[in-house]
């Protein structure tokens, strides 16, 4: 049988399934760009929450700057400044799309009227090709040769411009490439740790008083009654925000600042391990009420492509280190002076992990 169009039954029935065959997938497609679009929405509404600076930022002279003495003379400054420029001047920074580098910073200042020492300098390096997360500290009095400047302690690259040159020093002294920053000052530090539920520590007989001691400086700045933010004594202790903060703090047991940097470190990574025992929706509520702590120049495409890999991403292996390496670095004056050559093999080896530094192709050894 043939309708008026001279259509068979058989055609028509073919006909109306290969429209059936179309729609769907064209409806399913509908759905998911809603979906996406709806998502995406969400995101943005999150992502404005957050403290875009950008990449632009001031590296003059910043008048407010407080900043430690070298404890070298000018001439001294400039002679390290020399000899390190001549031996590492040539040497390259990778390039490797596996590899995401973003320098995560604790900024210390009592008001806003600078930008403060970066005291807790941490590079969150991601390598997809070998599923690492590289989690390496940068001391606070390591040598710089900071731009405008001269040679400095590389947490007065902070004070003197900001992030942006915060960045551009560490990658011009110890070529690696930072991809992008984030960062937060302690007092924010402290709501971001008690927005997770706080962390547990192992803190040692040696620590509690310190720990009690910053933790009271700081609740008494922010005019909240330390009393409630202290602990009773060592052990596995769960500690609020005053409390972690402190302990990351602590410098002046065990081996000075070479073992803060190593607090700070295991109080990042205790936040992580919390983060995967969140759900989703518990994630979803830390993420956006952390987000207004924290400045970054992340953009929203780069920050979308993190957040969708973030369960992948927490089932990496991590690898913490510090610079400068141990057994290869002199003290100079006020200033720890690592071994840059080997330093700088060594960071790129770590961090790209394939052994195949731009030093090392140029140098033709081994990583």
């Amino acid at each position: 049988m043939k309708d008026e169009n001279g259509m068979s039954d058989k055609r028509k029935k073919s006909h109306g399934r290969k429209k059936k065959r179309w729609l769907i997938p064209t409806v399913i497609l509908v759905v998911f760009a809603l979906l996406l679009g709806g998502a995406y929405a969400v995101f943005y509404n999150y992502y404005k929450l957050s403290n875009y600076a950008g990449k632009s930022g001031s590296i003059s002279d910043d008048p407010n700057a407080v900043v430690d003495s070298t404890g070298l003379t000018s001439d001294q400054e400039a002679a390290l400044a020399s000899e390190i420029t001549d031996s590492t001047d040539d040497i390259a920074l990778p390039n490797d799309s596996n590899v995401y580098n973003l320098l995560l910073v604790g900024v210390d200042r009592r008001d806003t009227s600078w930008s403060g020492n970066s005291d807790s300098m941490i590079l969150l390096s991601i390598n997809k090709r070998t599923k690492t997360i590289h989690m390496v500290s940068f001391m606070r009095d390591l040598y710089a040769n900071i731009e405008g400047h001269g040679v400095r302690k590389l947490n007065a690259a902070c004070a003197y411009g900001g992030l942006p040159l915060l960045v551009k020093t560490i990658e011009d002294n110890y070529k690696v490439n930072i991809d992008n920053y984030a960062w937060v000052d302690f007092t924010d530090m402290v709501k971001i740790i008690d927005a997770i539920g706080g962390v547990t520590l192992d803190i040692k007989d040696d620590e509690v008083a310190l720990v009690n001691s910053y933790s009271k400086s700081m609740c008494d700045a922010a005019g909240v009654d330390y009393t409630q933010h202290q602990i009773s004594g060592s052990g596995t202790i769960a500690c609020d925000g005053y409390e972690a903060v402190a302990y990351a703090r602590i410098r002046y047991v065990g081996k000075s600042d070479y073992q803060r940097t190593e607090r700070q470190r295991t109080v990042l990574t205790k936040m992580m391990e919390k983060m995967k025992g969140m759900s989703a929706t518990e994630l979803n509520s830390f993420v956006k009420e952390i987000l207004p702590y924290v400045t970054h120049d992340i953009s929203q495409t780069t920050l979308l492509g993190l957040i969708t890999e973030v369960p992948s991403l927490l089932k990496y292996s991590v690898v913490k280190d510090r610079v400068p390496f141990d057994g290869h670095f002199t003290t100079q004056g006020e200033i720890l002076v690592p071994d840059m050559t080997y330093t700088i093999q060594k960071l790129q080896d770590e961090l790209y992990g394939d052994g195949k530094s731009a030093l090392s192709e140029e140098t033709g050894s081994e990583g």
